[in-house]
């Protein structure tokens, strides 16, 4: 039983949803055209159920939960989620996915259980499909940029659509990494020029991006119980310090196990589990975490057979190291308002 659960942490740390900074020297990957050219640049119908990965409305959050999760506990608060996903396009000579990508996607469909999933049952789940920019557009910032703002533009969409038909006043944003840039955008540029909206966004876990202080209107979440704040953390090996990521004095950081702010490593008996690619939770209290100049450094279990397959960055598992925590805590906060 043991060299299985070690197995699986091997495969959580190199096949989890997201993606890594140097996939673009893949020679797997291919790079779109030199120049910028859209196919298909229409408008999405988010009236159509084809332009979502997840409604709540449509799918069954059973299907995404953790396979040995026991649910019996948990509520259902008055909330809704609008989820962003991460890249998922590296092999396309197309600076953007077109709609032709949505279907039976499995890396999204990854996205959903290994992350949405952490938000299943205890709130409605919103998560759309939207012509995401290729991983190359990160490097080429001419192109790139405007792949990111034909990217933005479906997530504004659909985030519109989003509010017009979700029964709840009060919601969450959440993303990862591509997702992050695009959450940071939407509440920058559209909700926070909205009082309404603003009030009514009770959370955002913007996760697996860079945020700087004074970047965004809204605060950082100071303790485990804050509402009407945001969360962020990009996660490392212990001690390391990234070479392409920003970091420093002047960006945020949250510790996805015990929700402080401070620089302080957190105990390892505060880790609830760790959710595997095969959609089961196990190794209750083998992670600790640190604040550190804008990152979150992580300590994972000391085995010889573990250590082997360490990675500096843990950026494709950042929600899956913390589900069980950041699940609870979330159940916590909504708890505690009495939503």
């Amino acid at each position: 039983m043991q060299k299985i659960s070690l197995f699986i942490i091997v495969i959580l740390l190199n096949y989890s949803c997201g993606i890594k900074k140097n996939i673009i020297d893949s020679d797997s990957s291919t790079t779109p055209k030199r120049h910028f050219f859209i196919d298909n640049n229409f408008q999405l119908d988010y009236s159509d159920k084809k332009n979502w990965a997840f409604r709540s409305d449509l799918d069954d959050f059973n299907d995404i939960l953790p396979k040995n999760y026991n649910i019996k506990a948990d509520t259902m608060f008055n909330v809704s989620v609008f989820y962003i996903h991460p890249t998922t396009l590296y092999n396309s000579t197309s600076w953007n996915a077109d709609t032709s990508y949505f279907q039976e996607n499995q890396s999204i469909n990854l996205c959903l259980e290994n992350q949405l999933s952490v938000f299943a049952g205890i709130t409605k789940l919103y998560a759309p499909h939207y012509r995401e920019m290729h991983i190359y557009s990160y490097t080429d910032t001419v192109n790139g940029y405007k792949a990111f703002d034909f990217a933005y533009q479906d997530v504004l969409s659909a985030f519109q659509y989003f509010i017009e038909i979700s029964e709840h006043d009060q919601f969450i944003i959440a993303s990862h990494s591509q997702g992050t840039n695009h959450a940071k955008r939407l509440i920058s540029e559209y909700i926070a020029n909205d009082s309404d909206l603003l009030n009514r966004l009770i959370l955002s876990y913007l996760v697996g991006m860079d945020i700087a202080k004074n970047e965004l209107p809204i605060p950082l979440c100071d303790s485990p119980d804050d509402l009407n704040c945001f969360m962020t953390w990009r996660s490392f090996n212990d001690l390391y310090y990234p070479n392409n990521w920003k970091f420093g004095e002047n960006f945020h950081s949250t510790n996805p196990i015990n929700f402080s702010v401070d620089t302080r490593w957190s105990a390892k008996h505060d880790h609830l589990g760790v959710l595997f690619p095969n959609q089961r939770i196990g190794l209750k209290k083998s992670v600790s975490a640190m604040n550190k100049l804008g990152l979150v450094w992580v300590r994972l279990p000391n085995n010889i057979f573990i250590n082997k397959y360490k990675s500096n960055s843990y950026h494709q598992a950042d929600f899956n190291l913390f589900w069980t925590n950041i699940r609870k805590n979330l159940q916590s906060r909504l708890s505690l308002s009495k939503l």
